[in-house]
């Protein structure tokens, strides 16, 4: 990885510039749907809110990318637009990992960093199948899944002044790591096409 943990989060820093508020609003929803579903039906509807968590990921792909504002509606409109891969990307990543987690904890943290970078695959690959877009992240992530353990950790400072706030924090602090997520799946595609 050429670019530094820092380097990482300041770019991440500054994709969300202007853009900070739209973002936590969308994980607001998100938030609160999921949780409104899988209190009600014990899990089984929150599965159907897989696709909002796939358009949210792609929408903190598209600000990096073009600087633009996020639209809220884009996380209905995947439901009319590619609902079966972005319910297929995130389902298949959650059973694999739990499956690897039987295993033990750390295979399953070893593989949830592995296919960590699916959706974002899945979203720039639009010809790959859900399973495709699952070995293409576990390709790419191959000799990388330390830098991401990495890059993570150098958040641990900020996750403790959540956990300070009962959790609130999380609001304020997920964007800003799923954001430094972008950006790492952005520099790994660069040096793969560089290589």
């Amino acid at each position: 990885m050429k670019l530094t943990c820092q380097e990482l989060r300041d770019r991440a820093w500054n994709s969300l510039s202007g853009k900070y508020w739209s973002l936590i609003i969308m994980l607001l929803v998100v938030a609160m749907i999921s949780g409104a579903a899988g209190s009600f039906t014990m899990g089984l509807l929150s599965l159907l809110t897989l696709p909002m968590s796939y358009a949210l990921s792609v929408a903190f792909l598209n600000v990096s990318r073009t600087q633009c504002n996020p639209q809220l509606e884009s996380m209905f409109t995947v439901y009319r637009d590619n609902f079966l891969k972005a319910f297929l990307v995130p389902l298949l990543q959650r059973l694999f990992v739990s499956l690897w987690s039987l295993l033990f904890v750390i295979p399953g943290v070893i593989m949830a960093y592995a296919y960590s970078m699916a959706i974002y695959v899945a979203n720039d690959n639009p010809e790959l199948s859900a399973m495709d877009a699952i070995r293409k992240s576990r390709e790419l992530m191959d000799g990388h899944k330390w830098d991401l353990f990495v890059l993570d950790l150098s958040f641990i400072g900020w996750i403790f002044l959540c956990l300070l706030t009962c959790g609130i924090g999380f609001f304020f602090l997920a964007p800003y790591i799923e954001m430094a997520h972008v950006e790492f799946y952005r520099e790994l595609t660069e040096q793969a096409t560089e290589a």
